[in-house]
């Protein structure tokens, strides 16, 4: 199958094999009463649900404030009393503010099959929407339930134009900001100081605790033997944590490991952000070293493959940079005479160079899945038929029609996407304090950004600058060092204070957001780590959860026995993305559909 711009026709208007799966929204999670002990029920068909009460505030336990986490799992594919049966694996999407239960309910099929080793090791999937995200409560919502007041806001933002675009629209959005921020700091000041990532990751040393403990409890009554696998041994009884994170879920699994090594069972970072430039500094500095050599690569493909593959050739071309002159000079002209359009729902609406800039930047998230389309989409939009590029853009957008906005009992943030309020939430209050720069530091840090990445340091520096509103600081700050002692030398015998075995780092070749220089970076900084590159193009190595036997390997290995290669080493890519996807299955092309949702629909804000 090839994907092409009709996908995202299909995806626009929600006429996928995605479109056919459940969202966090189809389940009533009021139904579920929250508990101080993890209980299951059943829900979206094959999975189970639960809402583990918290306390919002770990070092204050006795406060009486508390975080009801909504949680789901995907069961093993045998009983818990089954001997294959390996223990439970916890997954963060990224963002911050993506939903953990939405990813789940996309990707957590195909992940099991990646990371099971057939009648040998089978495992349950586990996520969780985040402090602050979808279904956990206090949800960070600086608009108070007003959907339509948010997208007023949005569309405003969108009609000043994007941050790097002019000095004008930088002060005006600066300003904005910082007014909205005033009163989101009024509104949410009892939940902006409690979601970051330290507690998040002092959440999941909680639900590890009430996963062990409701193993005992249903061991007891089978008269089973209370073992937990790799995560317990004779020398330490200590519960520990299984876990694979994408994007963010990289920092979150980093500031986990850095804070309670004691408690690292098995830690995978997909697609790794480098988190000493996230909690410090300036931050995402280092997040777009790869985007603008992975546009010159695709100009490149598009030469190499020709017509029909890439629509963008032309018989004259001599060489790429033709391709990428007609294009960007299309794009340039477009702050000049905007492409003025009208989506399938009725809005009306006006794109210039930042929303193409935008666009191609997300495309890169999935590069393997969308060169080709993308091409299509492009030249579709240079020869003047701009349907198909409308639908894309208000797809990533979210624009939706005046209709969609009568509120609901259950409403709550669209859960394919990044929860912005929570984004700006979470990372600003990881970092350092910039609410007080004046706009001065916000000029000089987009010039900084553009200087790395012409395509996607302005996507980049527009998600940033909300931190310029985002007045509170955390109840729990935390600025490394991201390093952990040196493992255990029996991943199946744990030690007390050590990992039970070293962490596992994953990164593609080319990634738009993550580089292989952050992952390089991290593991460098965990004794006895290992990397795996895979030779491809897109955002995390496993973040379609279709992968090369070579990476399939490596995570089932280091799952069944904590290895991890000696220092860095290279697997396969999946495919190019310029060829035809002929060695799919049926199940496997209906997933990649799926996930090119999640991949590519980032709205601005978020990895």
């Amino acid at each position: 199958m090839k994907y092409s711009a009709s996908l995202w026709v299909s995806l626009a208007t929600g006429a996928s094999a995605a479109s056919l799966l459940p969202t966090p929204d189809d389940f009533d999670w009021a139904s579920v009463t929250p508990s101080k002990d993890l209980e299951y029920h059943a829900c979206f068909n094959d999975y189970k649900c639960a809402r583990l009460i918290v306390p919002r505030d770990w070092h204050n336990e006795t406060d009486g404030h508390t975080v009801t986490i909504a949680i789901a799992k995907l069961p093993a594919v045998v009983p818990d009393d089954d001997p294959a049966f390996a223990g439970t694996i916890l997954t963060n999407p990224g963002g911050p503010g993506g939903s953990g239960v939405g990813y789940l309910l996309n990707a957590a099929s195909q992940l099991q099959k990646t990371i099971d080793i057939p009648g040998k090791k089978h495992y349950e999937i586990l996520s969780f929407d985040p402090r602050g995200i979808g279904h956990t409560l206090p949800t960070v919502d600086c608009f108070e339930g007003n959907v339509l007041a948010r997208d007023a806001a949005t569309l405003s933002a969108m009609a000043v134009g994007a941050v790097d675009a002019s000095d004008n629209a930088l002060i005006y959005t600066f300003n904005a900001i910082q007014q909205a921020g005033k009163h989101c700091a009024k509104v949410m000041a009892d939940v902006i100081p409690y979601v970051n990532t330290p507690s998040v990751a002092r959440d999941m040393v909680a639900i590890v605790d009430k996963i062990d403990e409701l193993r005992k409890k249903e061991s007891r009554k089978g008269d089973g033997e209370d073992e937990m696998l790799e995560l317990r041994s004779v020398k330490d009884t200590t519960p520990r944590l299984q876990y694979i994170g994408f994007s963010y879920g990289t920092v979150l699994g980093n500031y986990f490991s850095a804070l309670f090594p004691e408690r690292v069972g098995r830690v995978v970072l997909d697609g790794v952000v480098d988190t000493d430039d996230y909690a410090t500094g300036r931050g995402w500095l280092t997040a777009t070293h790869d985007s603008d050599e992975m546009v010159e690569l695709f100009f490149k493909g598009c030469f190499k493959a020709g017509n029909p593959a890439c629509k963008l050739y032309r018989p004259g071309d001599k060489k790429p940079s033709d391709i990428k002159k007609r294009v960007f000079s299309w794009i340039e002209h477009l702050d000049k005479e905007p492409i003025t359009s009208v989506t399938p729902d009725g809005n009306p609406l006006v794109w210039r160079s930042a929303d193409i800039r935008n666009m191609i930047f997300s495309l890169l998230y999935a590069a393997d899945q969308t060169f080709q389309g993308m091409s299509e989409i492009l030249d579709e939009g240079i020869s003047g038929n701009v349907t198909v590029l409308t639908n894309t853009l208000a797809f990533m957008s979210n624009i939706k029609p005046i209709v969609d906005y009568c509120p609901a009992a259950n409403q709550t943030f669209p859960t394919a996407g990044i929860n912005e309020d929570a984004y700006s939430a979470i990372s600003c209050t990881d970092g350092d304090a910039s609410s007080g720069q004046k706009v001065g530091y916000w000029r000089k840090y987009i010039k900084d950004q553009a200087e790395r990445s012409s395509v996607a340091g302005g996507s980049v520096a527009q998600g940033r600058i909300t931190c310029a509103g985002v007045f509170a600081r955390p109840n729990w700050e935390y600025k490394g060092p991201f390093t952990t002692p040196k493992a255990s030398k029996d991943s199946s015998a744990p030690e007390k204070g050590r990992p039970a075995a070293p962490l596992l780092f994953l990164s593609n070749r080319w990634d738009p957001v993550t580089p292989v220089t952050s992952a390089r970076n991290m593991y460098r900084q965990h004794p006895g780590a290992g990397l795996v590159v895979a030779n491809g193009m897109g955002h995390c190595a496993a973040g379609s959860g279709i992968v090369s036997k070579c990476t399939q390997t490596a995570l089932q290995q280091y799952f069944d026995k904590g290895i991890v290669p000696k220092g860095e080493i290279e697997c396969e890519g999946v495919r190019d993305p310029w060829d035809q996807i002929t060695a799919l299955s049926a199940e496997e092309a209906a997933h990649l559909d799926r996930m090119l949702q999640r991949r590519t629909f980032k709205n601005m804000f978020g990895i």
